[in-house]
């Protein structure tokens, strides 16, 4: 008996052994990790930018000089390296001086906007019992009776 015990316990930990090894290797490091920690790849932030400067009607020339700029920023920092904050301000100072000031000062508003958005969405989450935010909600007349009562005349006017 004691001898199918001991074989037992040396099966169970034969089968163990190799686990204790693999948790103990290293995980490589994720190649993108939520909350933007780790440089997007340039085809991400080619994207990412157009978007930005889509509603601007940037020239030819506006576009390639975007893209130049994107280019090089992706090869001094390659994607999943971590995010420089320092070298992002300058690539955004380098690709807002691609746009005359008319597109600057369009891009900001649109930033300005897009900034007021979110926090209204943010409030409006924040609050209990928040419904849909008040641009997608029906008209005051098209929501139907308060209180759960029925259209039709008030009830003293039946008999």
């Amino acid at each position: 008996m004691k001898m199918n015990l001991l074989a037992a316990g040396v099966f169970a930990l034969a089968l163990a052994a190799p686990l204790g090894v693999y948790a103990q290797q290293g995980q490589p490091p994720p190649t993108q990790s939520y909350g933007h920690h780790t440089t997007p790849s340039e085809a991400k932030l080619q994207h990412r930018w157009m978007k930005r400067f889509g509603h601007l009607n940037l020239s030819g020339d506006q576009q390639q000089r975007v893209q130049s700029i994107i280019d090089q920023y992706s090869q001094t920092h390659p994607e999943g390296s971590p995010v420089d904050r320092n070298a992002s301000h300058a690539l955004r100072q380098q690709l807002m001086g691609v746009l005359n000031s008319d597109q600057q000062n369009q891009y900001r508003e649109q930033m300005h906007e897009q900034h007021q958005r979110m926090q209204q969405r943010r409030a409006q989450t924040q609050q209990p019992g928040a419904q849909q935010p008040p641009d997608q909600q029906a008209p005051p007349d098209q929501q139907g009776p308060p209180n759960n009562q029925q259209p039709g005349p008030p009830p003293s006017a039946t008999k």
